[in-house]
């Protein structure tokens, strides 16, 4: 594959770094170094001003092109993260880069954003444009319901992925995407810069990944097949990557079993990587009208991932999902009112329930304790007040 040159400038200049700072900044504007980059008028709430953009990164482009930058080192910390769509959680070790090493690293991507996704599986999923949940959603849902051969499946699990990735492994593969020096010495400061190569917490991190497994993504669709009456018989039929969770689909039980023993051997010679040990293979599930009511079949099975739980003729939302979501309902019908924060959580939580099955619920445990169109209404009021809020404190 050819690889890309010639980035470096495009990576350096001020236009870039300005985007950057936009882009970098969406979620983070109440902290008080975004804060001076932002409108002090009543007609741009909490946006950024290019103009004081560009007076932020003129010296970070600045030192970027005499190569003058060095990545400080993070700020540590252990944090409890809870998933929010399965409504468990663990303990991670996140790694906190400062506002100026955010911004470099937002335009390193933005530059090399060609070269990483040229060569990569259609269905890597997390964190590329484009390839969000909706992605899985509507791939799963065909394969389920229009592939009529496709029967079992089965999801892998990375151990400790991304406290596990080799850096030098790392640099080697982005010299097989990018030829430019000087971005390849960019991106060798941002891998050095932690104890470990892709930590949590760093925008590169899940660019890295998804690099990192190409090659896996590939050999899985590529090398693992039989021969039949000289026909080749791919082992997975479907496969989808989000992050470090692996989704493979085939017709049979034994050709995904010797694709999950070949994916072992090769994460393990190749990345030193690990497969979690709990996985099994299962066959897709499907409903069945018994005794006056639809139920899943015996001996088959929810496949739950990206949020959502599929089968052949269903597709309903996680179970951590839908519980948050009836308490939260319960909860400020119980209280008799609610905070901006909660009718925003109320919103995000419809939006799952719209793209799935679920209008029963809906109907049932949503609708009779929350007044759609008025909590739309009044996460506009509060809108509005704070952006009058932060207006009064600023002319002030």
């Amino acid at each position: 594959m050819k690889r890309v040159g010639n980035i470096w400038q495009d990576a350096v200049s001020i236009e870039n770094g300005v985007a950057a700072v936009i882009d970098g900044t969406r979620n983070k504007r109440g902290n008080r170094e975004v804060q001076c980059l932002l409108y002090t008028d009543k007609g741009h709430w909490r946006q950024i001003n290019p103009d004081k953009a560009r007076e932020y990164v003129e010296p970070i482009c600045e030192e970027l092109s005499k190569k003058e930058w060095k990545h400080a080192k993070p700020r540590y910390k252990k944090q409890f993260c809870r998933n929010r769509t399965s409504g468990k959680g663990k303990w991670r070790d996140i790694y906190v880069p400062n506002l100026k090493d955010h911004i470099v690293a937002h335009m390193i991507i933005r530059a090399s954003m060609k070269a990483f996704t040229r060569g990569m599986h259609p269905n890597c999923c997390g964190s590329v444009p484009g390839r969000g949940i909706k992605h899985i959603l509507k791939n799963v849902e065909r394969w389920f319901r229009e592939d009529l051969t496709c029967r079992y499946f089965v999801k892998l699990d990375i151990r400790k992925f991304f406290d596990n990735i080799d850096g030098d492994i790392l640099k080697a593969v982005f010299r097989t995407k990018i030829k430019d020096k000087d971005i390849l010495w960019a991106l060798d400061q941002i891998v050095d810069s932690a104890p470990v190569a892709c930590p949590v917490g760093y925008y590169t991190s899940p660019w890295f990944a998804n690099l990192y497994l190409e090659k896996l993504d590939w050999h899985i669709v590529q090398d693992l097949y039989k021969v039949r009456r000289g026909e080749r018989i791919p082992y997975v039929r479907h496969y989808l990557r989000y992050a470090d969770d692996m989704l493979l689909i085939g017709t049979s039980k034994s050709d995904l079993r010797k694709a999950v023993r070949d994916i072992k051997e090769y994460l393990h010679e190749h990345f030193g990587l690990e497969i979690k040990p709990e996985w099994e293979i299962k066959k897709i599930g499907k409903h069945e009208f018994l005794n006056g009511e639809w139920k899943m079949k015996p001996g088959t099975y929810w496949c739950d991932i990206g949020g959502y739980k599929f089968c052949k003729d269903a597709t309903i939302m996680r179970d951590g999902i839908f519980l948050g979501s009836r308490r939260l309902a319960k909860k400020i019908y119980k209280q008799g009112y609610a905070t901006g924060h909660q009718l925003k959580g109320m919103m995000s939580e419809i939006g799952w329930a719209k793209h799935c099955d679920s209008y029963t619920f809906f109907e049932n445990d949503i609708k009779p304790y929350i007044h759609i169109k008025k909590a739309r209404r009044l996460i506009g009021d509060v809108d509005k007040e704070r952006k009058r809020r932060t207006d009064k404190t600023v002319t002030v």
